[in-house]
C-alpha cells in the first residue's frame, strides 16, 4: 500500500500558477469551493503525511470507519472519501490549510462551508449551471442501471473548471457538526433528491457522507505544491 501511494504521489507533485483560486478550487460567486469532494486519493496521502511522527495508535484515528475496506484500492481512487468523522474532516481541513500555507508563503485556511454558505453557492449554480447539474444526474442513473450493486459512488479523475457533484454523489458536511447538506447517489436514485433546502442530519460516519472544502483566501504566486493535498 505505501509503494502505491509513494506512486500517486510521485505524479502528483507538479507546479501551479495561482492567479486568483486556491488550487483545486473554483469561484462561485464570492466563495471559492473546491470542483471536487475531497477523494479517496486525497486521504491516502493525508495519511500517508499526517502519521508522519505519531504513534500507531494516534496513527490509526486518521483512517476511515473500518467497514471502508474500498478507499485505498488504485481502482476507487477518484471516488469521494466517506465513512469519516466530521472531526477527522476537520483535521483535514487544518492539515491542507497547514501545508498549502507553507508553500505559498501565506496563510490559507481551507474549512467545511457553513449552511448559509452551501446555500448560496447552491443557489448560484442552479442560476448558471443547471444544465450540467441535470446531466450529472442522468449519468449517474444510467450508470447505477448498468451496475449489479445499488451503491454507487462517481470518480473524477481530471476536473474542469467547474463544480462537480454539488447535488449528488455524496451529502456534505458543513462547519456546523451534525448537519450536511445536499441530496446524494441514494436520495437520487430512488427519486427523493432536492436541491438547495436538502439539509441532513447526522450522528455518525455513512457511506454516502463526505466533504467539500471553502476557501476564502486568494493566492497570487508560482509555488510548487502537492496535487493532492488541494483536490
Amino acid at each position: 500500500m505505501l509503494a502505491t501511494q509513494l506512486v500517486y504521489l510521485i505524479f502528483s507533485f507538479l507546479i501551479y500558477s495561482f492567479d486568483q483560486n486556491p488550487v483545486g478550487t473554483i469561484k462561485v460567486n464570492r466563495h471559492y469551493i473546491d470542483k471536487t469532494e475531497v477523494l479517496n486519493i486525497h486521504w491516502s496521502e493525508y495519511i500517508y503525511h499526517r502519521s508522519q511522527g505519531l504513534d500507531s495508535a494516534d496513527a490509526q484515528k486518521l483512517y476511515p470507519n473500518g467497514s471502508n475496506h474500498w478507499y485505498s484500492q488504485p481502482a476507487n481512487r477518484f471516488e469521494p472519501i466517506v465513512l469519516i468523522t466530521y472531526e477527522q474532516a476537520l483535521d483535514y481541513c487544518a492539515w491542507r490549510s497547514k501545508v498549502v500555507s507553507e508553500r505559498v508563503g501565506k496563510k490559507v485556511t481551507f474549512r467545511l462551508p457553513t449552511p448559509t454558505e452551501w446555500k448560496a453557492i447552491a443557489e448560484e449554480l442552479i442560476a448558471t449551471d443547471l444544465k450540467q447539474i441535470e446531466e450529472e444526474s442522468e449519468k449517474i442513473k444510467k450508470l447505477s442501471s448498468k451496475k449489479s450493486s445499488p451503491y454507487i459512488l462517481i470518480a473524477e479523475e481530471n476536473p474542469k473548471a467547474r463544480v462537480y457533484h454539488f447535488f449528488n454523489n455524496v451529502t456534505e458536511m458543513t462547519l456546523e457538526k451534525g448537519i450536511a447538506m445536499g441530496s446524494n447517489n441514494h436520495e437520487l436514485l430512488n427519486n427523493t433528491s432536492t436541491l438547495t433546502n436538502n439539509l441532513i442530519k447526522y450522528n455518525d460516519p455513512h457511506p454516502y457522507l463526505g466533504f467539500k472544502m471553502h476557501c476564502r483566501n486568494r493566492i497570487k504566486q508560482n509555488v510548487r505544491i502537492y496535487n493532492n493535498c488541494c483536490t
